[in-house]
């Protein structure tokens, strides 16, 4: 953590972390039935009601190098991470860089986010933030922060902090899952895509006794031919027998013979 010491949880303060746990584990449950995006949602809605003093809530992701807010809960709160993004610096970019832990009580003031600070606060109001990285459980190579924003200067106490942080451990969960998910449907896609593409090469390859290249090679010059992916090409030619492909010399509308390439 990078400002004033935070002391742990009392007694009096566990029925609301237990609670909240509960309510966690049950956005956890949802995302194998959903695609992921509405429980995260649902997360950032959860902290500005049980962080105190927050007002606006947001889940950064850095994938494949980019920043991107997968959820919010205001559009505030998403125009505060993406001027971070744009800075390349800010609480939540060097929680998620820094696989740490920032609050801050008076970002126009703050040092360590001059830049961030001073324009956040001047074009949307932002003095206070919360920003904590989730450590997700797979090897993606994803990294995740959830991001809480207040107006209020030093909005956020030692009780905030014991909330964020068992929010961002369950939102942990949240994320890995979603991303498995997304990992999971891109693959069924993937493999969707080659059944179609193998089907078509099939039907080319028995009625113009091409060989496996030549096939697929035809399905790249129709693809290119009229700008269309080579997956939506292919599914045509299996759900209809015919390849067209209009640039090519004695293109027939109705059935061309594909050429040997």
């Amino acid at each position: 953590m990078r400002d004033d010491d935070v002391t742990t949880t009392t007694h009096e303060e566990s029925p609301h972390l237990v609670a909240l746990a509960a309510a966690m584990r049950s956005l956890a449950d949802r995302v194998s039935t959903e695609d992921g995006r509405p429980a995260l949602e649902e997360l950032a809605r959860i902290s500005i009601e049980r962080v105190p003093g927050a007002q606006w809530a947001s889940l950064t992701i850095l994938r494949a190098g980019r920043f991107r807010t997968e959820a919010a809960t205001h559009d505030e709160a998403v125009r505060a991470d993406e001027l971070q993004y744009a800075i390349g610096s800010g609480p939540c970019v060097d929680a998620v860089l820094d696989d740490s832990m920032y609050l801050t009580g008076d970002v126009s003031t703050d040092e360590r986010w001059s830049t961030w600070g001073q324009r956040v606060n001047t074009e949307l109001g932002v003095s206070s933030v919360l920003a904590q990285r989730l450590s997700l459980l797979d090897d993606s190579g994803a990294v995740a922060a959830l991001n809480i924003y207040s107006t209020v200067p030093h909005a956020f106490d030692d009780e905030a902090v014991a909330m964020g942080l068992v929010l961002s451990t369950h939102g942990s969960l949240l994320v890995t899952a979603m991303l498995a998910r997304d990992r999971a449907t891109n693959l069924l896609r993937a493999l969707e895509s080659n059944r179609e593409i193998g089907v078509a090469m099939g039907i080319l390859m028995q009625r113009h006794q091409l060989t496996r290249d030549q096939a697929f090679d035809v399905l790249r010059v129709a693809s290119q031919d009229s700008n269309r992916k080579l997956v939506d090409i292919a599914a045509e030619v299996a759900d209809t027998g015919v390849l067209v492909i209009d640039r090519w010399p004695s293109a027939s509308r109705a059935q061309t013979q594909a050429p040997a390439v």
